[in-house]
């Protein structure tokens, strides 16, 4: 609504009238309920002719947001209310004129800014604008252990170089005039910033990552802008190197890029760089000044040294090396200071120690421990090397479960960093080549700070891709003087820019095994009669060997004439069956007790089989469920299933098992499109203050917190949930669990909340998701489901019945949603009778595929969320999209894997798929799931799915934007404070209020809580002495501790509790291992890359990382691997406190019994306090063993 006012003195300023306006309607009586502050826009008419010397005309236009609010001030003004500036009285009354609605939708949206506010922000602009530190030298270089700065590269400026800030880009920027019409530039984010420091004539930057390079052409950007052109490429282009010229800087570049000395023109730049640093509210630079020394610490002649070294170690020990090396923990000068240690090591320990040895350099390195010896890198190295040494033989675990140790190395634009070896799940090809995984790395391409790669539109991203990734694909990598090649990728490590490399080797027969070699054995991928243009699509291609690289476990080997082809269940246009077959009962059967045997004891106990498996078999992908009709141990696959030729793997590898049916949360994107339907907040609300209060109640008990962690899935690397509800048994409560105990329940809870705030991940009881497979029997009539699940606590099933709602991740359409009828309990005769296919969701094969009606689902491994919660159903189902597939990028000659690496460079610039998903919601909020640009958006999602297999990628220019600057204030990274921010709105929409209803307080890693980690992995922490613990461990209990009497008054009615040499000894040294493995664990998946960055142990239990991350893909992909990690490592100590086959169930409990009080008595070593809670879950799980078996023989 727009007011119209005049008597406005005329010396009055447009400031003046809006901080009086503000005042009066931010007054409580005109606050709206939401207590936000309304937001107005204010027009001055300009002054007529004959009026010289005047600003404005004494009159204008006030636009308001609301009706209502124009109405109340307008009855109550010159009554109730009134307006005056300058000593006059402004009048108020309605406008004549029609208000521009873009003016109302803006004052709606934008958030109010208080005029001081802006100025202060136009002051920071015109500061950063006018004031730059002159620049004379520049200079890249290593702070050492003596205080001294290592200049190993720098550059003299005799014409202009300077510093400037950026306050909306949030950097600073060293811009290099040293070429005409070229300007060269150092960028530096404010947050990259460690510390900095001012003395002398020099500016020091200490950073916590590498600065990024760019270079612009000045002369042709300032001369397209004079003649009115848009600039056709972003102005500027981001450099590998400053100087990609200079092989001197080339060569050090990858180690000295995280100091940088700035030697300035004047002294008095130095007092421009400090107020600078002040508007910017960065940390004032410290009084201090380095001395600076060319020390060539990463001269040619040492770096060609070192690399002769390594070249002759084995792989193990070369690759720490490496990790030292490039991870900035060690300067080449420090690492051939410590030769003579390590190869004696070699000599008398062997490879694997040293190796092992090596990781604990780097885990105190982790923490700048080293650092704390003056005398120098080596002294530290062999006080690490004299306390290892008192420790017995340590041999790594081999990881269970069809899960190997892999390599990990992330290359950046300036460097790389090597981490593991680390447990990784196997797949086809690892399996194939196990004596020689060593060959096998995994390259994952990063940014300078660890994060995914992002496009800027201030840079021609696709130009600095191909410049930072092709050679790397092209041409290979060299680590530690060991060259690794290109080999392929999974399609879900693709999305996180992660490829597989190879070496060359020799396998077991005497071939001779390259990246050529290993591509050649998978099978044929030419002259397909169903996909004759495969080998010509290298996206394609890339796809169909991706398949051999899918994390699988093996199961068994099924005779090549007990699988066979079926043609697809189709009718007109439509599959049924796409990318699902059928198995027989009896090789399900036998495929599950193949599982079972990889798992450890408890999983070993008797579990039905499961109804349907996600598998690659032959040259095969998709899904296969049980047939009861099948004989014999028959595998039926669909000619959709088939993707290329292999018919030499016979093996059955089992992508995934669906045993148990997976919980059904809500998520932003369906909850936008649901209300868009009709559903309403409230509904959503009630879900959300349901989880909440079930959040709140978990501090209340411990069988509370188990529930709780059950429910969203925490601490089940631990099996954390099941070992509360025991000690809840035997009495205690939470207060008898100590600080460990409450900081993983704070971690637990701030990890739910934060899930509710930023992801909206509601849970929803009368819900499931299930995968879907198809009723091959052609029972169940068009719009209808079969829906069968389990119910673990009462070892019943549950018939879905009645109206469900079905949709399936990701939606954008309208039509993605459907309500359909499940038929319920099938009656007698039915084949769902006969096999009810537990834990999945069975499509109609008649009328139209409803899957394919679900955001173009299919059956080869989708699964789909059913709720029979109603108040979730929409009033009406939609039609679903009709989307043309994407055109296939097709060569006129067969593929290449050249080819296929040019695919993985256009796809790292290329894939939008995540900003198309984003746009769509964002526009959403402004209008409607109905909006034209919301319809468009749903077409071109669906060709940025198709991206990776048909390699057209979408033309970011198509992509429909919001039309409008700030966005909604639920789409805020979580690192920036709303309350200090001007660029976001508060959404009306409902997953804008369920993001505001949550209060997400701030935790941090308590100060004491890292101290004791600290001190966990210090240097001079010497290995347990098995005497002087078995010593400790027969002094007797403390009176006051709750759980410790508890627990061995439970453990007495089974064992004797006087500790065992035998067991002590186990315990301590496989307490050892575990914490080595857990500090590499901890310290490799943390999403702030810093010294000292490292997971807490609580974290590593709980399963998050409280650290906040402005790529929310980044930390959950840094939280999988975690839980991946720890969950392999905690099953490797299970199964040894487990012990074999022929270890009975008493030993099995003494072992873990032992576990647990060395884990207490050795409370101050890093990974002990988690290292207890797993030799806990082992304590009540072989009790229940030895009653189990008790009652069994009480039976017979």
């Amino acid at each position: 609504m727009d007011l119209f006012f005049h008597d406005l003195h005329f010396q009055a300023t447009l400031g003046d009238f809006e901080r009086a306006f503000a005042t009066l309607i931010h007054s409580p009586r005109y606050l709206p309920q939401s207590r936000q502050p309304w937001n107005f826009s204010v027009h001055l008419f300009p002054p007529q002719k004959n009026q010289p010397g005047r600003n404005h005309r004494g009159c204008g236009t006030v636009t308001i947001p609301s009706k209502e609010l124009g109405q109340a001030l307008l009855r109550d003004f010159g009554t109730v209310s009134s307006l005056s500036i300058a000593g006059r009285r402004i009048k108020l009354q309605p406008s004549n004129a029609k208000p521009n609605p873009i003016d109302i939708e803006r004052v709606r949206r934008d958030p109010y800014v208080p005029p001081h506010v802006l100025q202060r922000r136009e002051a920071t602009k015109e500061s950063f604008q006018k004031n730059t530190v002159g620049i004379h030298t520049l200079q890249l270089g290593w702070e050492t252990r003596s205080g001294v700065f290592s200049v190993e590269w720098e550059k003299l400026f005799q014409e202009a170089c300077h510093l400037s800030f950026s306050d909306t880009r949030r950097e600073l920027r060293i811009r290099l005039f040293d070429q005409q019409d070229i300007v060269r530039s150092v960028a530096v984010p404010w947050s990259q910033i460690s510390w900095s420091a001012t003395g002398h004539r020099d500016i020091f930057l200490s950073l916590s990552s590498p600065p990024t390079f760019d270079i612009e052409l000045s002369g042709q950007v300032l001369l397209q802008t004079v003649l009115g052109r848009r600039p056709t490429t972003p102005k500027r282009r981001r450099l590998l190197t400053l100087y990609p010229d200079d092989s001197g800087l080339t060569r050090v570049l990858p180690y000295a890029t995280l100091a940088i000395r700035l030697v300035c023109r004047e002294a008095s730049d130095l007092k421009v760089f400090t107020e600078l640093c002040k508007i910017a509210r960065l940390p004032a630079p410290k009084d201090f000044a380095y001395r600076a020394e060319p020390l060539d610490l990463f001269s040619e002649t040492r770096l060609e040294q070192y690399s002769l070294w390594v070249s002759q170690l084995e792989w193990s020990v070369a690759f720490q090396l490496e990790a030292l090396l490039r991870g900035r923990f060690a300067d080449a000068k420090e690492l051939l200071s410590i030769r003579n240690i390590v190869d004696s090591m070699v000599l008398r320990k062997g490879t694997n120690y040293t190796a092992r040895f090596l990781r604990s350099v780097i885990a105190a390195a982790e923490f700048g421990n080293l650092s704390n010896y003056q005398e120098g890198f080596k002294t530290g190295v062999q006080v690490l090397a004299s306390d290892f040494s008192w420790s017995p033989e340590r041999h790594p675990w081999e990881p269970k479960d069809g899960a190997f140790h892999c390599y990990h190395v992330s290359v950046s634009p300036t460097s790389m960093k090597l981490e593991g070896p680390l447990p990784e799940r196997s797949n086809r090809v690892m399996r194939t080549y196990a004596d020689n995984i060593d060959s096998f790395i995994r390259v994952s391409f990063v940014e300078e700070n660890d994060l995914r790669y992002q496009h800027d539109r201030e840079i021609n991203g696709p130009a600095f891709v191909n410049d930072w990734v092709s050679p790397v694909l092209r041409n290979g990598i060299t680590i530690a003087a060991r060259s690794f090649k290109f080999l392929a990728y999974s399609q879900s490590a693709l999305k996180s820019h992660t490829v597989w490399f190879v070496s060359d080797f020799t396998d077991t027969k005497g071939d001779k095994i390259t990246a050529a070699t290993i591509i050649e054995r998978l099978g044929r991928f030419d002259g397909l009669h169903y996909d004759e243009k495969l080998i010509y699509c290298p996206a394609r291609y890339g796809a169909r060997i991706s398949q051999a690289f899918t994390t699988t476990d093996s199961s068994i080997t099924v005779p090549a004439e007990e699988i066979l082809i079926d043609d697809d269940i189709t009718k007109d246009k439509y599959c049924f069956t796409d990318g699902v077959g059928t198995i027989s009962k009896s090789l399900a059967r036998k495929i599950w007790k193949a599982l079972q045997k990889r798992g450890s004891r408890s999983t070993r106990r008797a579990i039905t089989y499961p109804r349907a498996f996600q598998v690659r078999v032959v040259g095969a992908k998709g899904m296969l469920s049980v047939d009861h009709k099948l004989v014999g141990d028959v595998v039926v696959l669909r000619d959709s299933m088939i993707k290329f030729e292999a018919p030499h793997s016979t093996d059955v590898e089992i992508a995934q098992a669906f045993v148990r049916p997976s919980k059904y949360y809500l998520n932003r994107p369906l909850i936008m499109l649901l209300e868009g339907l009709g559903i309403k907040y409230d509904v959503f609300k009630k879900l959300q203050d349901a989880a909440v209060q079930d959040v709140n109640e978990a501090t209340t008990s411990l069988e509370s917190a188990a529930n709780t962690l059950d429910q969203f899935g925490l601490a089940t690397s631990y099996r954390l949930s099941s070992t509360l509800l025991h000690l809840a048994k035997l009495g205690l409560s939470p207060s008898d669990l100590g600080d460990f105990y409450d900081q993983m329940l704070t971690f637990a809870i701030h990890h739910i909340l934060r899930d509710l705030k930023h992801h909206a991940r509601i849970p929803v009881h009368d819900g499931y998701t299930l995968v879907g497979v198809a009723d091959v029997h052609r029972y169940l009539q068009e719009g209808e489901v079969f829906a069968c699940v389990s119910v673990p606590e009462t070892n019943l099933v549950r018939y879905l019945e009645g109206p469900v709602l079905v949709s399936r991740s990701p939606v954008i359409h309208p039509g993605d949603v459907q309500v359909v009828r499940a038929i319920g309990r099938p009656p007698p005769g039915s084949p769902f009778a006969t096999e009810p296919l537990v834990n999945t969701v069975v499509f109609s094969v008649n009328g139209k595929p409803l899957p394919s009606y679900l955001g173009g689902g299919d059956l080869d491994g989708d699964t789909y969320n059913v709720t029979f919660f109603k108040d979730l159903h929409p009033p009406q189902n939609h039609p679903p999209g009709a989307y043309d597939p994407a055109p296939k990028k097709l060569l006129d000659r067969p593929s290449t894997m050249d080819d296929v690496a040019d695919f993985v460079v256009d796809y790292i610039s290329s894939d939008i798929l995540g900003m198309v998903a984003i746009n769509w919601m964002l526009i959403a909020d402004l209008h409607d799931i109905f909006h034209e640009d919301c319809r468009k958006l749903c077409q071109i999602h669906s060709d940025a799915v198709d991206y990776p297999k048909s390699g057209t990628p979408v033309a970011p220019d198509t992509v429909p934007k919001p039309r409008y600057d700030h966005k909604p204030d639920w789409h805020a990274p979580e690192t920036v404070n709303l309350d200090d921010s001007i660029n976001f709105y508060q959404s009306q929409k409902a997953i804008g209020k369920l993001f505001r209803d949550i209060d997400l307080p701030e935790v941090r890693v308590q100060n004491h809580a890292m101290r004791r980690q600290r001190q966990h992995v210090r240097e001079d922490a010497p290995e347990p002495d098995l005497d002087d613990v078995f010593a400790a461990l027969c002094i007797g209990d403390r009176q006051d501790d709750a759980l410790e009497l508890a627990v061995k008054d439970r453990v007495a009615g089974f064992i004797s509790v006087d500790p065992h040499s035998q067991y002590v000894k186990l315990a301590i040294d496989s307490l050892g291992r575990y914490s080595i493995d857990l500090q590499g664990i901890c310290a490799c998946n943390v999403v702030q890359r810093h010294k000292a960055a490292m997971l807490s142990e609580e974290e590593a239990v709980v399963g998050t990382i409280v650290a906040k991350c402005s790529q929310r893909r980044r930390r959950r992909d840094a939280i999988a691997q975690l839980r991946e990690q720890t969950s392999y490592l905690v099953k490797a100590v299970q199964e040894e406190l487990q012990g074999g086959d022929e270890t009975s169930q008493y030993e099995w409990l003494t072992a873990a019994w032992a576990a647990w009080k060395v884990s207490r008595h050795l409370k101050d070593r890093f990974g002990a306090y988690s290292y207890g809670w797993i030799a806990l879950g082992e304590l009540f799980g072989a009790m229940k063993a030895i009653e189990q078996e008790e009652t069994s023989l009480a039976r017979r």
